[in-house]
């Protein structure tokens, strides 16, 4: 992990072009919940905008979970609209991991029936906000194992994308399928505004070959999550796992990608301050956009 001392020069540098945008995910910035790496941090939400603000964040990725969320109502709409312009922090993308529990196949028909309704309001709502990216993750416990939970899935969620088509949102997901089996599950929807997330951590743990994903995916990559993690393991600290950073933007600038950054790096161990863990880790990446002339 870089030292402050260093994170400030990069910051102040005028060598450094700022080219890609970098955000941070909902909740990072905010003390753990439940020993949780990842979860809506419903009592201190607003605090990460001036948080994400004070460090040097373009964005944050919102977080829609099982927890009480202002992205599910009016009032809170317009809190995170005022927030965001008052604090110059977009929120350009959401990671909808209510899904993850809730799932939108493998379930009987009452169930899915209300977890679309869910979804296609959520769409309505980041088409209020200008939210540009609803990303669906199906990892972990809403993984794909089989083709006809794939196919399942297109069916499933045909009118919704069509939903979000309308209201100018792209459906991005994110899976653990190997790269080549990807792009043939991405390419079975009959829609244009259908992406891939890319994960470097996730890709780390399942021992993938970066430069193989990068080129299968290609122009599907619409949003990007930095992480890192051990192979087969857990999140660490970024630069402390199997990740290869220095292959993996060498390979992005190859692609001449335009999206954003979104850190997603592991919850420090120590009494550190989420928010100063947060700050090493944009320094963490900007040496690296440095370094790749991103």
């Amino acid at each position: 992990m870089l030292s402050l001392n260093i994170i400030n020069k990069l910051f102040t540098s005028e060598k450094i072009v700022k080219s890609l945008h970098i955000g941070i995910m909902c909740g990072r910035m905010s003390p753990q919940i439940d020993n949780k790496i990842q979860i809506f941090p419903a009592s201190s939400w607003k605090n990460e905008f001036t948080a994400a603000s004070e460090c040097g964040f373009d964005s944050i990725e919102w977080i829609f979970d099982l927890q009480k969320n202002p992205v599910s109502d009016e009032q809170g709409l317009s809190e995170m609209k005022k927030l965001s312009a008052m604090h110059n922090v977009q929120i350009n993308s959401l990671c909808a991991d209510y899904f993850m529990e809730k799932l939108l196949f493998n379930v009987n028909e009452s169930n899915l029936s209300k977890n679309i309704q869910t979804l296609q309001k959520l769409i309505l709502n980041c088409h209020k906000l200008e939210i540009q990216i609803l990303e669906l993750p199906f990892v972990d416990l809403s993984s794909l194992k089989t083709r006809d939970e794939e196919n399942q899935l297109v069916a499933n969620l045909d009118k919704s994308i069509s939903l979000a088509e309308k209201n100018d949102i792209t459906i991005t997901f994110e899976t653990d399928l190997k790269p080549k089996r990807f792009v043939e599950f991405l390419k079975k929807f009959e829609h244009k505004n259908i992406a891939a997330n890319y994960d470097t951590g996730n890709s780390a743990f399942l021992g993938y070959d970066v430069s193989e994903e990068i080129s299968a995916l290609g122009s599907w990559i619409s949003n990007i999550h930095i992480k890192d993690r051990l192979l087969h393991g857990k999140t660490v600290d970024l630069g402390t796992g199997n990740t290869n950073f220095d292959l993996f933007f060498s390979e992005l600038k190859k692609l001449n990608y335009k999206g954003e950054l979104i850190i997603q790096g592991a919850r420090n161990d120590s009494q550190e301050k989420p928010e100063i863990t947060c700050k090493k880790y944009l320094g963490f990446v900007k040496q690296y956009l440095h370094k790749h002339s991103l």
